[in-house]
């Protein structure tokens, strides 16, 4: 009744439902809390998702160097095939929260239906190449005999399995962008001690069952993914959070829909493309100086992604909370919150870099117990802390922008940082130099300091307000 007697009141109210569901802040004051809120459960969910691969290259690293370097190598390549689903999990995101934001929280529930849609076509194009062109593809990429035979094992699995990985991503995606990130930390969470449990009983042949060893640690991640695929699937059909995909309406082909998720998503999955695709190939300067610096690499690499995750958390949380701000024709509060997601990046990844740094050698030891490797690697976990405040600065305001609907330029930063700095320098200070593993981390932070740079002037540019998406 007090919607016909008091007109004026009826904009606010219709507004004031998803900013309750989304956790869209009520007024500045309540921004830095919101962004809280959004990111911590994506940092702790990406920490649970670093533990299982963590747990992988600490159970492996005890079979040697060769199954440390062939499942290091196989982890980039599915960095690749995550890179190419970015495409859609960003997409999915934006388009979620711009829609939850602006009220219309039943238009949600159709852009995860044309994600999943389009993730099933995808894993199986992925699980097709995996399956017939593992051991070509790790051996391309410079890999002796022994790193390929472990490699193509293990990347066969994960690959011809894709389809578990690739549901996980798009659920995820869809539920973040609702303002849910504590189901999927959960979600993950719980396959985590599946993965640990059960690649620990397969690695080492425990219980009755045969030693498989790098095909163990595959079988294991496998096997949790697809319990987790399951559970999202679950959730997003029960619509517990406000998000469903429960009915046949929405499923069948969109082409306005799709064309949207691509044209958002499809700019991130270059920019995925070209840190993954650089990533190869930083990988290949490593195994060019050897198997133990390669797995020294690879190890490295492992420990510091800790450091990384505080800016792929705010990052993410950003992404969603200026989507929903702009959806609500808040681009004050979106701006409120990519400073405090930002500001919150710098101070955790800085800190998370300097512990790495000063307990480098017993960061090393949990992976290994090869003495060269040690010394290696606590020398390159200290350079590796260097470059964590330009991480994190690139990653937030990137996403900051992405949530806005500006997905192309963080795709250009990227090619600027990896493709311009991080690989001619990295190629440079190492084979050439011989500065060895730390020289090829220095080009991390000339890297880190060109997007971050890069990002920063085109968010201070404004443009970022009045992007239709």
């Amino acid at each position: 009744m007090s919607h016909h007697s008091k007109p004026p009141a009826a904009p606010p109210a219709v507004a004031a439902q998803p900013a309750r569901s989304a956790v869209i802040p009520e007024s500045a004051a309540d921004v830095g809390r919101a962004v809280n809120s959004l990111a911590w459960p994506i940092i702790i969910e990406n920490l649970f998702q670093t533990a299982l691969g963590t747990a992988n290259m600490a159970m492996v690293g005890r079979l040697g160097a060769a199954a440390v370097a062939g499942i290091g190598t196989s982890t980039q390549l599915m960095m690749v095939l995550q890179a190419s689903i970015a495409a859609l999990t960003t997409g999915t995101t934006v388009l979620v929260a711009r829609v939850t934001g602006a009220g219309r929280p039943e238009e949600a529930g159709s852009v995860a239906k044309q994600s999943l849609s389009l993730g099933v076509v995808a894993s199986i194009i992925f699980g097709a190449i995996g399956l017939l062109f593992s051991a070509p593809i790790v051996r391309a990429l410079g890999a002796e005999d022994d790193v390929v035979v472990q490699g193509a094992s293990y990347l066969g699995i994960v690959t011809g399995a894709s389809i578990f990985l690739v549901t996980m991503l798009v659920c995820s995606a869809a539920l973040r962008g609702r303002g849910d990130t504590r189901t999927p930390m959960k979600v993950t969470g719980t396959i985590n001690l599946i993965n640990i449990a059960v690649s620990y009983v397969l690695i080492f042949g425990r219980f009755g069952f045969p030693a498989m060893g790098v095909a163990g640690a595959a079988w294991g991640s496998t096997i949790a993914r697809a319990v987790g695929s399951v559970v999202l699937l679950y959730v997003l059909f029960t619509g517990r959070h406000g998000l469903t995909i429960r009915g046949w309406a929405g499923w069948g082909i969109n082409p306005n829909m799709i064309s949207r998720l691509l044209r958002l998503g499809l700019p991130s999955m270059g920019e995925q493309l070209f840190v993954s695709g650089g990533n190869l190939l930083y990988g290949v300067v490593a195994i060019s100086l050897g198997t133990v610096v390669y797995a020294t690499q690879r190890i490295t690499f492992q420990a510091i992604s800790i450091a990384f995750q505080p800016g792929m958390g705010f990052a993410l949380g950003a992404t969603a909370m200026v989507s929903q701000c702009l959806g609500a024709r808040r681009a004050d509060l979106a701006d409120r919150a990519a400073h405090h997601a930002t500001l919150m990046a710098v101070l955790w990844m800085t800190g998370a870099g300097a512990t790495m740094a000063l307990f480098g050698r017993q960061v090393m030891g949990l992976f290994t117990n090869e003495p060269e490797m040690i010394a290696l690697g606590s020398q390159a976990l200290f350079v590796l802390a260097v470059s964590q405040p330009f991480q994190a600065i690139a990653q937030v305001t990137a996403g900051s922008l992405r949530g806005a609907g500006d997905t192309r330029f963080p795709m250009l930063s990227s090619f600027l940082g990896v493709w311009l700095f991080r690989l001619p320098f990295s190629y440079l200070f190492g084979p050439v130099l011989g500065w060895g593993l730390s020289g090829i981390y220095i080009a991390n932070s000339l890297d880190g300091a060109a997007r971050a740079i890069a990002t920063t002037l085109r968010y201070r540019t404004g443009r970022w307000r009045s992007i239709r998406v």
